[in-house]
């Protein structure tokens, strides 16, 4: 597990909200199975997908593959669920965020020469100057090869999902590791956003009890 910090810009992106930890990153790396060890270790946690109520709400029930409202429509309210919880806990952990919207356009940009992940970036570059998306104090990236993950997730993939192509995961995991790198083309606020949180990586095939020592850590006070 490492820390680093990726590139800058000389726009003035957004704060990160101190206490906000995203976990990020490739498909069956852990995030999920990670979030629910440090929701029943007591942290507080907001799932993958959530409902009006800020319960988790089932794989099965997410938002069909191509109901792109449907997802973006999930990031901007589990901002506001993270943001209700930041004023009465310090810290919040999150199992992704809006960057996995832009992760997946990163992925499909060959397919539709970038215009999903112009439009995506736009969107999100506007909703984090008008606060109802967070940049997060720290992003958790989740690391694994594309055969692994797909090994591991091999009776749960969703029919029709870029993430189901060892391509696209390749794509994905590029993006993982250097997202300001990806989105400087793109939008330089979001590249410069993305510079500021504090970075750190986690190996998908690390003992889970190691990586929920780790993140846990992180709710300690300094």
């Amino acid at each position: 597990m490492t820390a680093s910090s990726p590139c800058s810009d000389d726009r003035i992106p957004p704060v990160p909200r101190a206490g906000l930890i995203v976990l990020e990153g490739m498909p069956g790396a852990g995030k999920t199975t990670t979030a629910m060890a440090l929701a029943a270790a007591g942290h507080s946690v907001v799932g993958e997908y959530t409902d009006d109520h800020d319960a988790t709400i089932a794989i099965s029930a997410h938002p069909d593959v191509g109901d792109d409202d449907g997802h973006q429509r999930n990031w901007l309210r589990k901002a506001g669920q993270c943001a209700a919880q930041l004023t009465g806990r310090p810290v919040v952990y999150a199992d992704r965020d809006w960057l996995s919207s832009l992760s997946y356009a990163y992925c499909t940009a060959p397919a539709d020469a970038g215009a999903l992940l112009t439009e995506r970036a736009a969107w999100a570059e506007r909703h984090l100057a008008d606060g109802t998306l967070l940049l997060p104090g720290t992003y958790v990236f989740f690391d694994l090869d594309p055969a692994g993950g797909l090994a591991r997730r091999a009776g749960r993939l969703r029919p029709g999902h870029p993430w189901n192509q060892p391509g696209a995961l390749d794509l994905l995991r590029a993006f993982y590791r250097d997202p300001c790198h990806a989105l400087c083309p793109v939008s330089a606020g979001l590249a410069a956003a993305l510079s500021l949180p504090a970075r750190l990586s986690v190996s998908g095939g690390a003992d889970p009890g190691a990586v929920l020592a780790c993140l846990s850590s992180l709710a300690s006070p300094s």
